[in-house]
């Protein structure tokens, strides 16, 4: 009986805290912060619970890393990644030192700093494993990722053409 407890109690636990992470999460995609990391975040903790989750995780990890990837491919979106990032922990400052600013607040100012200090990370993360991939002769994430979508856009281009060529002619007979 109390195993059966405990399990119902770390269930509801395990939800409730899931969900208000994804709650953050999405509404980080509105609002300047790592979106789809954050609801990377509130899937993977709803997948110790939840099998659905688990393949919702594999999907939303699937696409931070693709946009940290992205990110990281090019020195004009990393310089802006980072500066971006750089920007977030300097309003988030402001905003708890400056008490005169709207909304400031420890808790604001912190969740900012927060923000720019997990693109930070994300982006010297993904320009690492760039770096690490060019330095072992292999292609980096975002090449892969390149790849992969030009593999998939042929694939669908050659199954349209397939599916246009296979249907049966039609003919119109005036009569």
């Amino acid at each position: 009986m109390l195993n059966r407890s405990a399990r119902l109690i770390r269930r509801i636990v395990v939800s409730t805290v899931g969900v208000a992470v994804l709650g953050v999460g999405v509404a980080l995609l509105a609002l300047p912060g790592p979106g789809f990391l954050i609801i990377a975040l509130g899937f993977f903790v709803l997948s110790l619970e939840y099998e659905w989750a688990r393949r919702q995780f594999e999907q939303a990890r699937r696409k931070a890393t693709d946009l940290a990837d992205q990110a990281a491919a090019s020195v004009w979106s990393s310089a802006f990644t980072i500066l971006f990032g750089l920007g977030m922990v300097a309003v988030g400052v402001a905003w708890i030192v400056v008490k005169t600013l709207p909304f400031s607040s420890p808790w604001t100012g912190g969740s900012m700093i927060f923000g720019g200090v997990v693109v930070l990370a994300t982006i010297l993360f993904s320009l690492w494993q760039a770096k690490q991939a060019r330095d072992a002769g292999e292609p980096t994430p975002a090449e892969l990722l390149d790849r992969k979508e030009e593999q998939e856009s042929r694939k669908h281009m050659s199954s349209t053409s397939v599916s246009t060529s296979a249907a049966p002619p039609t003919s119109s007979t005036d009569g």
